[in-house]
């Protein structure tokens, strides 16, 4: 007697399950990936309004630099009209007197006192937009001098010229509040001739 091969019944359905579970796990992955692409893209975002933030820092103290150099030039340091326009916004009028105060950093008010800064530098029009606070100090130091001796011929005297002079070296400390909350601090120092601060203009 022949037998013939036994054969599964109702099997019509398994490929319909084998089709969902593939497509189940397709979308799993599809899943995975978009999420990790998001999460990447905005760390790179957050990754551009930080050195957004830092290179506005930077370019706060060139300018600093330049503002510092106008208030040394006035005894008294500017007057209220000195800098038009609202590009600055100074809480010091003579700054240049200041002198460094280590540890201390700009910063917003708290709601109960003034803010931490000499000066404030909008970059907005409301005061919830970017912004920077500065904090300036300087430290007088004697330059090193440099001498020129020569001999005086047979009376075996010596003559010399000599230069020597006084600089204040300033620390500037700069806190930029961009948008997003972002926040870089930056600090360099500069140094100042006396005597090579030009002429006030009140």
């Amino acid at each position: 007697m022949n037998r013939q091969p036994y054969h599964a019944k109702n099997q019509c359905g398994s490929a319909m399950v084998m089709t969902l579970f593939i497509l189940a796990i397709l979308t799993m992955v599809g899943l995975l990936a978009t999420k990790s692409t998001t999460t990447e893209m905005r760390m790179a975002a957050n990754e551009v309004r930080h050195k957004q933030a830092f290179y506005s820092a930077e370019g706060v103290a060139e300018l600093i630099s330049e503002i510092i150099e106008q208030n040394i030039a006035c005894p008294n340091g500017f007057t209220e009209n000195k800098l038009r326009g609202g590009l600055v916004q100074i809480d010091t009028p003579d700054f240049w007197k200041n002198e460094p105060a280590p540890g201390e950093l700009p910063a917003d008010g708290d709601g109960e006192g003034p803010p931490v800064r000499d000066m404030r530098i909008p970059m907005g029009n409301q005061d919830n937009e970017p912004h920077a606070n500065v904090l300036i100090g300087g430290t007088r130091v004697a330059s090193r001098g440099s001498a020129l001796q020569t001999a005086a011929g047979y009376e075996g005297l010596g003559r010399s010229l000599a230069n020597y002079g006084t600089n204040i070296i300033y620390d500037q400390i700069i806190q930029h509040k961009g948008s997003f909350n972002t926040e870089a601090i930056v600090k360099i120092q500069w140094r100042h001739v006396v005597g090579s601060e030009g002429i006030c203009h009140p």
